[in-house]
Order: structure tokens, then sequence, then C-alpha cells
């Protein structure tokens, strides 16, 4: 095992040539979101089929408190490390007893406060339930500076293994623990294993271990840096969970699995898309702080292809969730439809908003970012709050308005300083969101006409959204640029492809 100075630097891969980084970053991510989202996928899909609402309900309400947890765990170090230029070795020691110290002492509590949570849901089954999950806070707080450093290096490869064998095994386990025994316990064992798959492998492939506890010169920055996105990420926790906890309470377990059904059919393979992009992103732009022209051309680069990618399948899904929700989830989950075609309509703003994440981590302004995130999460919750008293129908559709009409206020402030200029409101984002709305109006009249099973009709109804959105987008220069980008992309693949399968090399 090699031996780090504290006071050494450690080093963050040179960005000599942004399309190649981006390029070989993407592949990698791409590939390894084919594994993660078709896991999440079948995971849905077979799930779906061997246990029941109530097995899904129960554990969607322990996501909540786990997410919590996590968020006073991680403490926004992670992203430090990866944003900071000067980052010694002796602060990345201290980051990670500080990790580890706060995530035993959230195990424990978890552990302690499980028969409490369980009363407030009148659910007794989740103490044990909970109790177990504790245990994936420890086992992924030991690996959270591991996985960092291999983020700031720009490993990518090594980031997408990670990602697509945890996202295997921890389906596989689910999969096979329901078809012997099917209950809530077999989603708990999917995700513990997971876990503690996903930490291994970053310490086998990290050779930095850490020293005796020490806290380092410069950590107390780090720390400050990490508590801006701690707080952007404990008021989007209230965003993102509040609607599982009201509808646990309000209205059960059944109604809870049937929005969840729906959640994880399309917003959370979307959370998950944006995830690694980040990886790639944050660290990208990061070292790019310096000559704002290139920073912008790199993220709207990214930006264009993401929306042309993402865009025109959530505007087909959402505008046909009376065909997509019983065709991919089984008949018996026809009442998730119109809380899928309602969580649509935010999944859409989603794909425009989340990127502005990279913008506010790369520039260092987390302290902006997190009183965002406070204002956003009011607005968030206070929807739900009067959403659920007429239904979790009723949320899903205030969740969709207040997301829409955040948009706008998040570009502004995003624009206010920094590379990004307020005129790409007009010349970028606004092309987009016009192109993807488009295409799902199109789409909510044209698919009463189409005819034959609900596979044909999907497949169709994907096909003409896609070349609505890309028409309209190509209206504009911007739009017109990222086509031939993704063009370009496309046809390199396939270069790569048929070189591959020959066995030769590029």
């Amino acid at each position: 095992m090699p031996l780090y100075d504290p006071n050494g630097t450690v080093d963050a891969s040179a960005l000599s040539s942004f399309s190649g980084t981006v390029l070989r970053g993407s592949l990698h991510t791409g590939l390894s979101q084919v594994v993660t989202v078709g896991c999440q996928v079948l995971s849905v899909i077979v799930l779906s089929r061997l246990l029941g609402a109530g097995d899904f309900g129960l554990v969607a309400m322990v996501g909540p408190v786990i997410v919590l947890v996590s968020i006073f765990k991680e403490l926004g170090l992670m992203q430090a490390i990866v944003q900071k230029d000067d980052l010694t070795y002796g602060q990345v020691n201290s980051l990670f007893w500080v990790n580890a110290s706060v995530s035993l002492f959230f195990t424990l509590l978890l552990v302690l406060a499980a028969p409490l949570i369980a009363d407030f849901y009148r659910e007794p089954e989740l103490v044990a339930i909970l109790q177990v999950m504790a245990v994936t806070i420890l086992v992924s707080g030991l690996g959270a500076q591991h996985f960092a450093l291999l983020n700031r290096g720009m490993m990518f490869g090594r980031l997408a293994i990670n990602a697509g064998a945890v996202a295997v095994c921890t389906l596989g386990t689910s999969i096979l623990w329901a078809s012997v025994a099917p209950s809530p316990w077999a989603l708990v064992a999917g995700m513990v294993t997971g876990s503690a798959l996903g930490t291994l492998m970053v310490w086998l492939w990290v050779p930095w271990r850490p020293g005796r506890p020490a806290m380092a010169p410069g950590t107390a920055d780090l720390l400050g840096f990490g508590a801006g996105i701690t707080g952007f990420k404990l008021a989007n926790f209230f965003s993102r969970n509040l609607d599982n906890v009201l509808i646990g309470r309000v209205w059960g377990s059944e109604a809870l699995g049937l929005y969840d059904r729906a959640y994880k059919l399309l917003l959370f393979p979307l959370n998950r898309f944006a995830q690694p992009l980040s990886q790639i992103m944050v660290p990208v732009l990061s070292r790019l702080q310096r000559e704002p022209d290139r920073y912008a051309h790199a993220f709207f680069r990214v930006f264009g292809l993401l929306q042309l990618a993402v865009m025109p399948g959530v505007a087909a899904l959402t505008a046909m969730a009376d065909t997509a929700v019983p065709f991919l989830l089984g008949a018996k989950w026809a009442e998730s439809a119109p809380i899928f075609a309602a969580l649509g309509i935010a999944g859409l703003t989603q794909s425009l908003a989340n990127p502005t994440g990279w913008l506010f981590i790369s520039q260092g302004r987390t302290t902006e970012m997190a009183w965002w995130g406070l204002a956003s999460a009011i607005a968030t919750c206070t929807a739900f709050a009067v959403g659920v008293q007429y239904g979790v129908v009723a949320l899903a559709m205030a969740y969709a308005a207040v997301s829409a009409l955040k948009l706008l206020p998040l570009w502004m402030l995003i624009c206010r300083k920094g590379p990004i200029r307020a005129d790409s409101i007009r010349r970028r984002i606004g092309p987009a969101l016009a192109a993807g709305a488009a295409a799902y109006g199109v789409l909510w009249v044209a698919q009463a006409g189409f005819a034959g099973p609900a596979a044909l009709r999907l497949l169709a109804g994907v096909l003409l959204s896609y070349a609505v959105f890309a028409s309209l987008f190509s209206l504009t220069r911007y739009g017109r640029d990222i086509i031939r980008e993704a063009f370009d992309l496309g046809m390199k693949a396939m270069r790569k492809t048929r070189s591959w399968a020959s066995g030769g090399t590029t």
C-alpha cells in the first residue's frame, strides 16, 4: 500500500481536450446507464409482478428517512473533494474521519429511532426494516472519499463499472429473494447488498488508505463548502420526499405503492440519468472556471444533447400514460396511469432544471444553491400539503405545476453571474422547452389514431415525439448545432462499434 504525504496535493486530471474527456466519460456513462436504468426498469416491471403495492409502500415509507440521514452523513464533502484545486491528502484523511464518525452516529440513531418512526406510520413491520437499512448508512459512508477521489481523477470507466455492478447486484438479489419469499424484505436485501458491493469496489480501486484521525489545515473551508451543498440537499429532500410521507400518512401503504411505482417508472430513472452526468460535468467544468467561453460552450453542448436524448421520450410516455403504465407494469397497476401522467409534466421541467446543479457547484456558488433549495422546497412542500388533501393524483398535479413555475426563476438566478449569460434563457433554454411541450401536445392529440398492440402504439408515439422535437428544435441555430453534434457522435459510435466488431483499433 503506497504512503501519501499529508501535505501532498491530490492530482486532478488535466483537461487537455474537453471533447475527448466528455466523449470518453459520456461513453462510459452511457453504457453504465444502459445497465442501471435497464435494471431500474426491469425492477419496476418484474418486481411489480412478484410483490404487492403494500410491499413497495412499506419500503417507500423507509426511503425518505434513509435519504434524510444520508444528507447529513455526506455533508457535501464528496463534491468538495471534486471541486477544490489544491486538495491535500491530509484534508482527504480529515474528511474521511468526519464522514465515518457522522455515519456511525446516524446509523446508531436510526436503529434507536426505528420504533418511533414505525409508530408514526402505524406500521410495526417498519421497525426491523429500518434497523437493517441503517447498515447502508455506515457502509456507504466508509466509501465516500474513495468514490470522490475516483470522480476527481475523472476515472469514468471505473465509476461506470461500479454503478452497473451495484445495479445488477441490487436487482438480482431482490428478484431472487422475491421469487422465493415475496415480501418487502426482497427490496431491503437488494439495497443492502448493493451498497456493500459499491463500497468494496471503490476501496479496491483507490490505493489511498486513511491514516490516524487528524484535522488538516484547510479542512474548515471544505466543510464550509460542503455546508452549502448540504443545505441545498436538505431543502431538496423535502421537495423530493414529503410527498411519500404525506401519502403514506394520509392515504396508507396501498396508495403510496401506486404513487411509488409511477414515480419509479419515470422520475427516478431521470434522476438516475442526471446523477452520473453530474459526475462528468462537475469536474470538467471545475477545470474550466478560468476560461468562461469554453465553460459556457462545454455546458451547453452537453445540456442540448441531454434535452435531445431525454425530452421527447418523456413527452411520449407522459402523453400516452394510459397505454404505457399497463403495458410496462401490468394491468393491476392501471390506477397509477393518472399519477404517471401528472408526474411526467414535472419530468419535462426537471430535465431542464437538473443541470443547473453542475453550474452552482463548479462555480463554488453553494450558498446561493442552498438558498434556492430552501425557497424551492417551501413552494414544493406547500403544493404537496394542499394537493394531498384531494388525493394522490391531485398531489402529483400540484407537484407538476410548481415544478414548471420554478423553472424561469431558477435560470434567472444561475445567469445572474458567471459564464452563463441571461440571453441563454431565450436562445437555448426556451427553444428546448417549447419543443418538448409541442411534442407532448402532438402526442396527446395523435395517440387516439394509433392502432395495434400496445408495444407498437408506444413505439409509434416515441418516434413521432422525437420527430416533432427535432423539427422544432432545428428552427434555432443552437438546435441545429446540437442535432448535428448528435449525428456526428452517432457516426463515431458506429465506426467504433464496427472497428471493435472486426477486431481493429481506432
